[in-house]
């Protein structure tokens, strides 16, 4: 190829000096090709800034809403006519209050309602940094009737200067996401009641067990006694056949002291017959016989009257705290002390042992304390753990003492 032949980019590449009117020749070209690249981007794309927003706020799903500083409706996006049924003619030029009360649910409208107010007059005063956004859910009718649940959010509108020229509100359709809440609220509600129930059926099952070892096998294991006693001195003559019965009864009196024990641990007699108060009192003392861990109780003199399903909780929460200082505390001591009023009992133990990681106690593992929680809250109450100045934990357990507060309080978490 000759050069004459070659392209006359190739000649550009060529390091040589250029020449001015080279020089001008190049710019011209170059400026040309420049102005002609935005000729061919513009034909793909919109006119201007204002056609995108508009293609924007067209096409989402999510209904928008423009008010002017009066509160009055100057834009509002076509999807009003997808989600609610209402043409966009209907909502256009409305006063907001008049278009909250035909749009949404009585209750709801109120908070709109408020909430604009407060808007207002918050820039009426001057506050414009007083009020940045609210967020909330509320329920919507459309025109058929029909109820739509959605998430809100509105916030100021500002102009370029940054000056509030009115509000803009976004509405999205969250109905699914309500309906699907509701469903798993029906499901802890129901697990709730099986858990509360499967907790009373223990406790009677408990009782009923306690209340045969006391009875009929306490009975069974007197009368054996008796029989051997007697053996025993018939048998006086012959040495071997009197220590065997001595041994017999013997073995007989620690199975009548292991009944006892069991029968105690399911169900406490002390409990029914006299109360939290004494019954707290028993068990530790014999906790601080088992462990070696002094365990002193500080109780109001006179015994609280309570429902027998807060006793109940009250003990079942004392035991497993004690269980798990005896287990994973080390401590020297457990400290009881229990509170009454009116409207609530409550069983703090407090340890010094070496206490627990609180950033990782909602991970924590532990059925134990999962089952203190879980007793505490279907009693309306609530468990509270927390560090002790010097070392170790204090787990308190707060309960109310009226039955119907107990089942409202508890209603009220599911």
């Amino acid at each position: 190829m000759s050069p004459a032949d070659k392209p006359q980019g190739f000649k550009r590449m060529r390091h040589r000096p250029v020449s001015q009117q080279t020089r001008r020749h190049y710019s011209v070209g170059t400026t040309n090709t420049m102005k002609a690249r935005p000729k061919r981007s513009a034909e793909i794309q919109p006119a201007s800034e204002t056609e995108i927003y508009r293609l924007v706020a067209e096409n989402v799903a999510d209904i928008i809403c423009v008010l002017d500083l009066n509160l009055r409706v100057t834009y509002l996006s076509p999807s009003v006519t997808h989600l609610l049924g209402y043409a966009v003619e209907e909502g256009l030029g409305q006063y907001w209050d008049q278009w909250i009360d035909v749009a949404l649910t009585p209750d709801c409208a109120a908070i709109v309602g408020k909430a604009f107010r407060d808007m207002v007059a918050s820039l009426n005063q001057g506050h414009e940094d007083v009020f940045k956004s609210w967020t909330t859910e509320l329920e919507f009718i459309r025109k058929d009737g029909s109820t739509l649940w959605t998430e809100s959010k509105a916030t100021v509108l500002r102009s370029l200067e940054g000056r509030p020229i009115g509000f803009i509100g976004i509405v999205r359709d969250i109905t699914e996401r309500k309906r699907t809440e509701e469903v798993l609220k029906r499901s802890e509600s129901q697990l709730r009641l099986l858990s509360q129930r499967i907790i009373e059926v223990q406790e009677e099952e408990r009782a009923r067990i306690a209340r045969e070892l006391h009875d009929q096998l306490g009975q069974e294991l007197v009368a054996l006694k008796i029989e051997l006693v007697s053996l025993a001195e018939r048998l006086a003559g012959v040495p071997p056949l009197r220590d065997r019965a001595r041994a017999m009864l013997d073995l007989v009196e620690r199975l009548d002291a292991t009944s006892h024990r069991i029968a105690v641990s399911l169900r406490p007699e002390i409990l029914d017959e006299l109360g939290l108060v004494k019954a707290i009192q028993w068990y530790a003392e014999d906790f601080e016989r088992r462990s070696g861990i002094s365990c002193p109780v500080e109780a109001p003199v006179d015994e609280p009257i309570l429902p027998r399903q807060t006793a109940t909780c009250a003990y079942r929460i004392l035991q497993e705290a004690l269980t798990n200082v005896w287990k994973h505390s080390g401590a020297s001591q457990a400290k009881i002390r229990i509170t009454a009023s009116d409207n609530m009992v409550s069983v703090s133990v407090s340890d010094d042992g070496v206490g627990l990681d609180l950033k990782r106690f909602p991970d924590t593992p532990s059925l134990g304390l999962l089952g203190m929680r879980e007793r505490a809250s279907l009693a309306g109450g609530r468990i509270s753990i927390r560090r002790n100045r010097g070392k170790g934990l204090r787990v308190v357990a707060h309960l109310p003492v009226n039955t119907a507060q107990a089942d409202t309080a508890a209603t009220a978490m599911v």
